[in-house]
């Protein structure tokens, strides 16, 4: 027997918590699957534990996005789950601990009345009759649901509504994908090591190792931070995917998280500065940067981002600059030509030929460099939010037409920064 909601949100990370949320708050009756065992995506389960995207460009970091997005921000402030935020260059970070805020987030949604939270739950199948989705099928350990909406939001991340679908969706060849990233967590590491000179010092040691052979490449463009707690760093390597690399397979999915792990073990083992140093948490799952994009009814485009364009139908600000990791040995920025973000219009959050399905988060359709700059979170909440709004007032009978310019004036009458 189906089970009826207003509003069905697929991928509980930031864009689908903030879709979620949003939808609850314009009086919808809200479900919100997530595959894990907890909430918030990359922020958890990859042990992304850096908020980018949360704040304008400029010398002071100013909250960019109204209501859901700076709310969390300023509430992981006040709880002591987020540091102060950070300057990197041109653009502000908000550090948090991942596993402070998995459990943050339990108590954020457990305060929702009108949302129903499913963990360890994926969608397996979605039945489309004619231009609508009527329903999806959810699996839980052998344990099959089906799943009945008036609207729909995939923030799954690898657009897997329009998987099962069968809509058109984009991935650029494995060779241009943004690199995956593994992060660890690591005890009695030395922290003092990542002040003043330390980082440099850090990175030619692990420079002249690969170029003897003692290192894997995939170590060269390792990266330390340390945690809130004392002892505590957090490790990052970019891995290198490889030419059949395919974030959507099993097979390559499982050989990026054995490498990961194996990468990381022969980096701290070779670091004299870690030398007693040892993993106190492996991520949940790797950090996939890119895989399956929405085409919708816009595609937001790299001009757009680098000219910082407007769109009469703007929801959200792309706020980061175009981050390509499309190597192992860090990142490369393009910023807007003025310290200016870019609109993400709301036809970009909608599917082409699908009237009640919603996206958010790093799957909205957008070239490949676009996505670069809007997959995020502080971005991913933003797009979240406005597809969350967008999906409660159509599942309200908002006529289609009148959708845009409705959320535009529901998002100005949020609290902004």
């Amino acid at each position: 027997m189906s089970e009826p909601y207003d509003v069905a949100v697929i991928g509980g990370g930031s864009a689908g918590i903030a879709a979620a949320l949003a939808a609850v708050r314009r009086g919808a009756r809200v479900l919100l699957v997530e595959r894990q065992g907890y909430l918030g995506g990359a922020g958890t389960a990859s042990l992304v534990h850096t908020f980018c995207g949360l704040y304008l460009p400029g010398d002071d970091p100013r909250l960019a996005h109204p209501g859901i997005p700076s709310e969390i921000a300023k509430r992981l402030l006040a709880d002591g789950i987020a540091q102060q935020p950070v300057r990197l260059g041109r653009v502000h970070v908000l550090p948090h601990h991942p596993m402070r805020l998995a459990a943050w987030y339990d108590r954020l949604c457990s305060e929702t009345l009108g949302l129903d939270v499913r963990l360890h739950t994926e969608v397996i199948t979605a039945s489309l009759n004619s231009s609508r989705l009527d329903q999806i099928e959810t699996l839980c350990r052998g344990s099959r649901s089906h799943i009945c909406a008036q609207t729909f939001v995939d923030a799954s991340g690898d657009a897997v509504l329009a998987e099962y679908c069968r809509q058109p969706c984009d991935m650029v060849p494995s060779c241009e994908l943004q690199r995956p990233a593994f992060i660890a967590a690591v005890q009695n590491g030395d922290a003092g090591m990542l002040r003043n000179e330390g980082p440099i010092v850090l990175a030619g040691q692990i420079a002249q190792a690969v170029s003897a052979g003692k290192l894997p490449q995939e170590c060269l463009g390792a990266h330390f931070r340390a945690s809130q707690h004392p002892g505590e760093v957090f490790v990052t390597v970019d891995l290198p995917g490889g030419n059949d690399y395919d974030p959507v397979s099993s097979k390559s999915l499982s050989a990026i998280e054995i490498v990961g792990r194996k990468t990381m073990t022969a980096l701290l083992a070779y670091l004299p500065e870690f030398s007693n140093a040892f993993v106190s948490a492996w991520p949940a799952r790797a950090g996939i940067r890119e895989s399956r994009r929405w085409r919708g009814r816009y595609e937001l485009r790299e001009e757009d981002i680098l000219t910082s364009a407007p769109f009469d139908d703007g929801v959200a600000a792309a706020t980061w600059p175009i981050e390509l990791r499309e190597t192992t040995k860090g990142p490369r920025l393009l910023h807007p030509h003025e310290p200016k973000a870019a609109d993400i219009p709301l036809r970009s959050l909608r599917a082409a030929g699908i009237e009640n399905v919603f996206i958010a988060g790093r799957c909205i359709s957008a070239t490949h460099r676009a996505q670069a700059s809007i997959r995020v979170m502080g971005t991913a909440l933003a797009t979240g939010q406005a597809a969350g709004i967008a999906s409660a007032l159509l599942a309200g009978g908002t006529a289609d037409e009148s959708l845009p310019a409705l959320v535009r004036r529901a998002l100005r009458e949020l609290p902004t920064a």
